[in-house]
């Protein structure tokens, strides 16, 4: 009963699931009008960003801010409480940065954690209509990067969606967090583009401050690590006032972790606000992911289950002619239900890569291409082993560093 109807049944649904989300939306990033430009009126721009002990990033980042090809927009760096001549160097260079203004902050208030007391000091000192974040870090791909991301938001857009992709490293480990970092971008940049938004990323995020203090900013997760950006996102967003920006010269390039340590506690610190999502998008999120390791992990029982009740059309079956090139024709083991399973997986697989292709070369060709079956595999096994680890987790408990 087991093998023979309900491994199949289920085999079959995962196939159809994965199908819709790869074909209606994914491919939603393939299309021309995706994040097309709303607006000529260059609003003004406040940068917000915060900094812990990051000196050598800032003399690298600043200059690339202050260059910014854009009329209207300030820097706003808070200093949150660095001990490596993070403060001496802004007092010091203040006249250098003529776009510049820099928060110092000395001591954290007991209901706030780090980050978003920082964030929420940076939105109170700027000035302009829209915050545009990013981290340290960070690099733009160029001069337009504020340009870009501003020309998206028209009169009823209060939310931008950017991607940040991570340096390209040798090894394995920095491939697959590319890969992740594309998969976590796939998935919310699609849907925003669908008209379902639930997240983004504060590396490459802009919104308007109103928006950001109509909800109370974070304080509804005020003791929580993270979801300085997703959880606010999930908050605010909606299908009227949510938009994307994919253009390559909207990147905001990041340097990953180099050690698989470092990356386990960031993805762990990342994961961890997930429960906190609207249930609509827990449940889009559950479905693509379960689907996902089903197509990935049930080929073989269901290769096995050779259920008697099925018989093959004649149309699909393979004529012996054909088999008999190769000598196998009177193969018995090899059913017909063992070839249209097998035909059924390697099917969803071209599927599945040509889709991720060409949304890998839409976003920049950050990957591989040669190499995303493999690593949509090690991907896999990645969900199974996080997704325990953060279904037992308590979020608070996490930690930062």
């Amino acid at each position: 009963m087991i093998s023979g109807i309900i491994l199949p049944a289920l085999y079959a649904l995962a196939i159809l699931i994965q199908l819709i989300f790869l074909l209606i939306i994914f491919t939603s990033l393939l299309r021309k009008n995706t994040g097309e430009v709303k607006t000529e009126h260059q609003a003004g721009v406040s940068v917000v960003l915060a900094a812990w002990n990051e000196l050598e990033n800032l003399k690298v980042l600043l200059p690339l801010l202050e260059n910014q090809d854009y009329p209207d927009f300030e820097i706003i760096l808070v200093d949150d409480r660095s001990s490596d001549g993070t403060y001496d160097y802004l007092l010091n260079n203040e006249g250098n940065y003529k776009k510049l203004k820099f928060v110092r902050i000395e001591s954290l208030p007991e209901h706030f954690t780090a980050k978003k007391y920082a964030v929420t000091m940076g939105i109170k000192k700027a000035g302009k209509e829209l915050i545009l974040l990013t981290d340290a870090d960070c690099r733009p791909a160029g001069n337009q990067w504020i340009a870009e991301m501003a020309a998206r938001i028209g009169e009823n857009e209060d939310v931008v969606l950017g991607f940040s992709p991570y340096y390209r490293y040798a090894g394995w480990l920095n491939a697959f967090i590319r890969y992740e970092t594309f998969q976590t971008a796939l998935l919310y940049l699609s849907f925003a583009a669908s008209k379902i938004p639930f997240m983004g990323i504060g590396r490459n995020l802009m919104y308007r401050k109103e928006a950001f203090w109509k909800v109370n900013g974070f304080a509804k997760h005020l003791k929580l690590l993270s979801g300085d950006d997703d959880l606010l996102v999930n908050e605010i967003a909606n299908k009227h006032n949510t938009t994307i920006c994919i253009e390559p010269e909207s990147f905001v390039y990041s340097e990953p972790k180099t050690n698989f340590k470092d990356w386990v506690t960031q993805k762990r610190r990342h994961l961890s606000v997930g429960k906190r999502y609207k249930f609509r998008d827990k449940m889009n999120l559950g479905l693509h992911w379960f689907s996902l390791i089903l197509c990935w992990i049930m080929p073989i029982p269901v290769f096995l289950a050779n259920p008697d009740w099925f018989e093959l059309v004649d149309s699909l079956k393979i004529p012996n002619e054909f088999l008999g090139q190769y000598g196998i024709q009177h193969y018995e083991p090899f059913t017909n239900w063992m070839r249209m399973t097998l035909c059924v997986f390697i099917g969803w697989l071209l599927v599945r890569w040509l889709i991720l292709t060409l949304v890998n070369r839409r976003i920049g060709k950050t990957l591989s291409s040669f190499k995303i079956l493999i690593l949509d595999f090690l991907y896999v096994l990645y969900l199974l082993i996080f997704g325990f680890m953060t279904l037992f987790s308590n979020p608070k408990k996490i930690k930062w560093r």
